[in-house]
């Protein structure tokens, strides 16, 4: 139809530092609706409005609702991981306890922010889905290259590897999920003792 024409020709009218402001628009508009509705109920109309474009302009950016949503999951794990990192290269030597405190207050910004309500909400699995193979491929090498640049910085034993790792953070992620059935008052105090077993386990005591 001539309006779908029209929104195209308009969609490729933006400069390059308008393309920018939208952009940073879109993801600010898209955490926000994952964390008021989740990815089921937020629509690609819903979040164009948001961000003040027409939906023609909003699939010159993104492919679908689901390719923005993983851009900025992407985004978010890769600037945590990157805080995370960039806390333990500061320091010449991480004892245990300081790397329990960093691991708990990783996991407390992930526990609040809009990460949360898509795993509480099983909507992951949903989204990954709805994606192009390679993007998870990708997906999966940025979280194994963040681990090990983690592990590279810690004092790990020889039996531990980054697979492992890989999989005892998410097993404290996924704890988070069940906040109710631990229990809000005792949940703080618990997931501090499970990532002190943890880093007890695959970090070598100091001789």
């Amino acid at each position: 139809t001539s309006q779908c024409f029209w929104e195209e020709v308009m969609a490729t009218a933006f400069t390059a530092e308008e393309k920018e402001v939208i952009r940073k628009k879109l993801h600010k508009v898209a955490k926000e609706c994952l964390q008021r509705y989740g990815v089921k109920k937020t629509t690609v109309d819903q979040m164009a409005a948001m961000a003040d474009i027409s939906k023609g302009s909003f699939y010159n950016f993104y492919s679908s609702k689901e390719m923005l949503f993983f851009t900025v999951l992407e985004e978010y794990q890769i600037d945590v991981m990157n805080r995370l990192t960039e806390q333990l290269g500061m320091e010449a030597k991480i004892d245990t306890n300081r790397l329990v405190q960093l691991l708990y207050d990783f996991y407390q910004d992930f526990r609040y922010s809009f990460m949360y309500t898509i795993f509480k909400n099983n909507e992951m699995e949903l989204l990954i889905r709805k994606l192009p193979k390679e993007a998870i491929t990708n997906h999966h090498l940025i979280d194994d290259r963040m681990v090990k640049e983690i592990v590279s910085r810690i004092n790990i034993r020889e039996n531990v590897s980054v697979e492992i790792v890989s999989a005892l953070f998410r097993t404290i992620a996924m704890t988070i999920l069940h906040i109710e059935e631990i229990g809000e008052e005792q949940f703080d105090t618990t997931l501090k003792l499970v990532i002190q077993g943890v880093v007890e386990q695959i970090t070598k005591e100091d001789r």
